[in-house]
């Protein structure tokens, strides 16, 4: 039980024993007030005013006389219908700073999820195509999640489903044969040169619908595995492959299985025979559905009226193949908000298959350019690479500007830090079902509500730390009295109450807001207390607070993706 717990845990004994009757009250009964002057913890007293028949402003008045101050609980107040409770500084902050000294980059972990296997599936993109930042939204969502489940416990299993077999590659193929017979690419240009064929054949698809008919047939070919297609989709398939392999290392991305949509045609075609032979799929104008119309979902296509299967008939297939593989209690999908129809049909047909295992979609919305959503057919996308490359050098001048005694190589690494941090956090920040309209200095800000920012009261704390030279820190918080440092320990003693909530909520942008929230207070405390002057024991327990302060934000930022540094 953590520090913040068992303090809860001490005012719902005191409420219930002032109370009295048979009274419970649990702990999700309590909330944080709106101001810190008001307290640590507020109880509100409308469920008990119903019970009791009472004016819930008289209940608080009366509770708070109640009950007095005893080891957590410094001071206790009504505040209209609330009965507020302040924690006290030295017993409650001294048990806060060796907990987060001895747990170290533990703390915030827990066992809840011991012996629970759950599967994120995340990092669903396409071969034959390019990764662009809208991408990275559902790449660093799905790490994310992963990375918070895993600290509470939970067996987690990542895994991507490429598809590599889809329309799009069949028109990459297609206008490969057609254009680009026998044309040499160079090694660096491949995923350049997939990406103009696969703009250039929709755009001549377009405007001639005998092509369309040619691609039909290119796709059905590369279905049946057939034909001169296959060593075509074989070799650009590699490329892309490889790719992917290389993004994904380079982003920190943990994936353990990766499924090919391409592997479960057999599986898929089998499913279908037998949901056929169950009356669960149907014919429908020569295609294949699954009717849900009982539901409100409309009509499940699975095969199209010309032999071709469709996502969903292949993601039955993915789902069962999941099971077999790893038997998870629950299966996430982390897919972006227009696929949520599509995902409530699948799911409604797993329900019909007496597919008995959980299943979740993370939604997210997308990202878009100022321009307008951006469309890989269109060629109207930021590209990954140039993103990256961008965010670097912007972050490099400003890493130069700052220490112009610095050399390239630690410039280098700093700026490259700073540019993943604002990629990571400006994705990472808001929450997942609003757009992002991407902002380039929004994400490097060294100021405000940004990755930078964060990076920046790390270096800065570190940068203290080595000021203070031979003085030690002392996990003592007698000292540290002013309004400023009881709210940055309470903070702190708030952080593994906010890892467990992302993790049964998904709300995944909570970090980033407490850990923003930390950093601000951390900047209040700076900017007001001389924090290396005055009396050695005030500044020793001041550093300890640092340190605490410090091994917070890095173990939130670590579970962001995000790799701290100690210089800016």
């Amino acid at each position: 039980m953590s520090t913040i717990q068992e303090a809860k845990q001490q005012v719902l004994t005191e409420l219930k024993q002032a109370v009295g009757g048979g009274f419970s009250p649990s702990i999700d009964m309590l909330e944080v007030p709106p101001d810190l002057s008001l307290g640590d913890v507020a109880f509100p007293c409308f469920v008990l005013a119903k019970k009791l028949q009472k004016n819930p402003q008289e209940i608080a008045v009366e509770l708070a006389a109640k009950i007095g101050p005893k080891k957590f609980i410094g001071n206790i107040k009504a505040v209209g219908p609330y009965v507020n409770f302040s924690f006290t500084t030295p017993q409650f902050g001294d048990q806060v700073l060796e907990e987060i000294h001895k747990q170290a980059d533990k703390y915030g972990t827990s066992d809840v999820g011991n012996g629970k296997r759950i599967m994120v599936e995340f990092a669903n993109l396409n071969t034959h195509k390019d990764i662009h930042i809208g991408h990275l939204r559902n790449l660093f969502l799905g790490q994310m999640l992963v990375d918070v489940l895993r600290a509470n416990g939970y067996d987690v299993i990542p895994v991507a489903y490429i598809n590599d077999l889809g329309a799009h590659v069949a028109k990459s193929v297609w206008g490969m044969m057609r254009f680009h017979e026998g044309e040499a690419v160079q090694k660096d240009k491949r995923i350049d040169f997939l990406r103009e064929v696969y703009v250039e054949s929709t755009e001549k698809s377009e405007e001639d619908p005998t092509f369309k008919l040619e691609i039909s047939e290119v796709f059905r070919n590369l279905e049946d595995q057939k034909g001169k297609e296959v060593a075509i989709w074989k070799e650009t398939r590699k490329w892309s492959i490889e790719f992917l392999e290389r993004v994904y290392d380079e982003l920190g991305l943990t994936i353990e299985t990766w499924y090919f949509e391409s592997q479960l045609i057999d599986k898929t075609k089998k499913i279908i025979e037998d949901l056929i032979k169950q009356g669960i799929v149907v014919e429908s104008q020569g295609a294949w559905i699954v009717n849900l119309e009982d539901q409100d979902l409309g009509v499940n296509l699975l095969v199209k009226s010309d032999g071709t299967l469709l996502y969903n008939a292949k993601d039955l297939a993915l789902a069962q193949k999941k099971e077999e593989d790893y038997h998870p209690l629950k299966s996430i999908y982390v897919v972006d908000a227009r696929q949520t129809h599509a995902l409530q049909q699948l799911f409604a047909t797993l329900e019909l298959m007496k597919f008995e295992r959980d299943v979740q979609h993370l939604s997210y919305e997308f990202v878009s350019l100022k321009e307008g959503a951006m469309a890989s057919r269109k060629g109207n996308v930021i590209r990954y690479e140039d993103f990256r490359d961008v965010l670097i050098e912007e972050a490099k001048k400003e890493t130069s500007t700052r220490h112009t005694d610095w050399k390239e190589k630690q410039i280098e690494e700093v700026a490259q830090a700073v540019a993943f941090a604002g990629m990571r956090f400006g994705m990472l920040k808001q929450d997942p079902e609003k757009k992002i309209l991407f902002d380039f200095e929004e994400a490097l800000s060294f100021d405000g509500f940004s990755g930078p920012y964060l990076l920046y009261t790390n270096a800065r704390i570190a940068s203290l730390l080595k000021k203070a030279g031979k003085l030690k820190p002392t996990r003592s918080t007698k000292k540290l009295v002013s309004p400023i440092e009881h709210r940055l320990l309470v903070l702190l003693s708030q952080y593994p109450e906010e890892v467990f909530e992302i993790a049964s909520t998904f709300h995944l942008s909570r970090m980033a807001q407490y850990l923003f929230e930390l950093a601000k207070a951390f900047s209040s405390y700076y900017n007001d207390v001389q924090i290396l002057q005055g009396e050695e024991e005030e500044m020793t327990q001041r550093l300890a607070l640092l340190q605490a302060v410090q091994q917070v934000l890095q173990n939130g930022l670590t579970l962001m993706g995000i790799e701290v540094v100690q210089e800016m």
